[in-house]
């Protein structure tokens, strides 16, 4: 008898599935779908396990435009030569609401309220990146002495990302909550383990959906909700008991000093006198969440950056004397405290290229994922029905010769020194932070970040990979993630 329910459900499941499959809608022009050989499945296995080889056929039989079955649904996958229209509609077409149905923000941060954080940012942060730049040199020098303490003798290390989400939370902590905050070792833990939080919910398929359409975001909800698996929750305390702090303080010093009081530079000032700061009313929770809602976009991609460009470099040790040379060269620009003018930036232009080739081979097959808020025609008349999923073909992008130039899946860290495309420059044939009017507004603020590390850790250290070898990056289907493998770093004979 079990057995009978069990196949009947099975049975069930399957026919549901596969309707909503093959049943399209007649008014729409729909993308073709490649046939599969497994119901249910779909080509799932192949998008996971052989994504590159994949994708390449998909794209040779059925060119710029065409749909897979993956993880129980449909999504559409666009090639080169359509992807300006998924950035340029965004009335079509949404990163946002893509992202939550991976990431559920509104239930790990109930308390954040109604914010813009992109308008929020460029208000407050990204147009003050000269004023900012000391204060994010002395953090990331201090970081990285605290995190690559080496003696006389070489030293691995394991998982850069992992350690770079430590040494980047130390400058975005200094900017949103102050920078006595930023000393404190438990600030700096809980800002990156809510960062390392986060990049699961992406890491994890949605393999539920197999079940049906939409499980697995309903599940993750749960999951949260439940306080099963909460990285918001769990280092929330952690980041009132600092807002606190710095709040009351404020507060006291305000009284005391009147006029003459001197207003904190920072994030956590920007947001109390944005919001009406009432002193007798209030909300830490709010506060502490519209601070997170911020963390993973500001640290997640600038950690996964540096820790490529260190093992791209590591790999490829050859390269590491003429940065090295380049960056002696800028450091002549210093004070006597080590400390760059924010104008010298612009001198790193073989580091720049460097950071670019790193960021153009990160190593996504498809990226960018957008859903669809209406029906929706593309200029060859192919139709996407509305809440279809859209991936970005990126390696499409990324391996045309005619848009990158010769061998362009090789790692060439001066490719870029004289085409006047720096590292934060968008284009046709660069993605790693978008397009169209809601590109990453915080883009030049990373770079910016990834250009003082990486100065400063050239000039002090010589590194290489643990095996001796080009390691490549972690795959995880089609995305991918800074390698885990070890590097050896030594200190500098000068």
């Amino acid at each position: 008898m079990y057995q009978s329910i069990i196949l009947g459900s099975i049975l069930l499941v399957s026919l549901y599935i596969l309707k909503r499959v093959r049943v399209r809608n007649p008014k729409l022009n729909m993308p073709p779908v490649p046939r599969y050989k497994i119901p249910i499945i779909g080509h799932t296995y192949s998008y996971f396990f052989n994504s590159e080889e994949f994708f390449k056929q998909c794209k040779k039989e059925h060119g710029d435009i065409f749909s897979v079955y993956v993880w129980g649904q449909v999504r559409t996958i666009i090639g080169k030569g359509y992807i300006h229209e998924i950035l340029a509609r965004d009335e079509a077409f949404s990163f946002g609401r893509a992202f939550l149905k991976r990431v559920p923000y509104d239930v790990l941060l109930k308390n954040m309220g109604i914010i813009d954080p992109a308008i929020l940012l460029k208000d407050y942060i990204f147009c003050k990146l000269s004023f900012y730049s000391e204060r994010m040199q002395k953090s990331l020098y201090s970081a990285t002495q605290k995190h690559f303490n080496i003696g006389d003798q070489p030293k691995v290390f394991d998982n850069l990302y992992h350690i770079m989400t430590e040494v980047i939370s130390s400058p975005i902590a200094n900017i949103f909550i102050g920078e006595e905050e930023s000393k404190y070792d438990e600030i700096i833990t809980a800002f990156a383990d809510f960062t390392s939080g986060i990049s699961i919910f992406l890491m994890v398929p949605p393999f539920l959906d197999f079940i049906y359409p939409g499980l697995h975001n309903y599940a993750i909800r749960v999951i949260v909700k439940s306080g099963l698996f909460n990285p918001a929750a769990k280092n929330r305390d952690a980041l009132i008991k600092h807002i606190k702090k710095q709040v009351c303080k404020r507060l006291q010093e305000k009284e005391k000093y009147g006029n003459s009081w001197k207003r904190p530079d920072d994030f956590l000032q920007d947001i109390l006198e944005r919001d009406g700061f009432d002193a007798n009313n209030i909300n830490y929770a709010s506060l502490s969440d519209k601070i997170f809602v911020f963390l993973f976009a500001s640290i997640h991609t600038t950690a996964g950056g540096c820790a490529n460009v260190m093992m791209d470099l590591a790999s490829r040790p050859q390269y590491i004397q003429e940065l090295y040379e380049e960056q002696l060269e800028v450091h002549k620009e210093a004070d006597e405290n080590g400390i760059l003018p924010f104008e010298a930036l612009n001198n790193m232009k073989k580091l720049d290229s460097c950071i670019r080739e790193s960021l153009r081979l990160a190593g996504h097959i498809v990226t960018l994922e957008h859903l669809t808020l209406k029906d929706y025609t593309f200029s060859n008349g192919l139709q996407v029905p509305k809440d279809r999923i859209i991936n970005i073909y990126t390696d499409d992008v990324y391996e045309d010769e005619s848009l990158q130039g010769p061998n362009p899946k090789s790692f060439e860290p001066f490719r870029h020194v004289d085409a006047n495309v720096p590292a934060s420059k968008l284009g046709k044939n660069y993605l790693p932070f978008g397009g169209g009017k809601h590109a990453c507004p915080g883009r030049h603020f990373a770079i910016n970040e990834i250009k003082f590390f990486m100065h400063n850790f050239i000039l002090n250290f010589n590194f290489r990979t643990k095996s001796g070898k080009i390691e490549e990056r972690m795959r995880v289907g089609p995305l991918a993630f800074p390698s885990s493998n070890g590097i050896i770093i030594e200190k500098r004979v000068k």
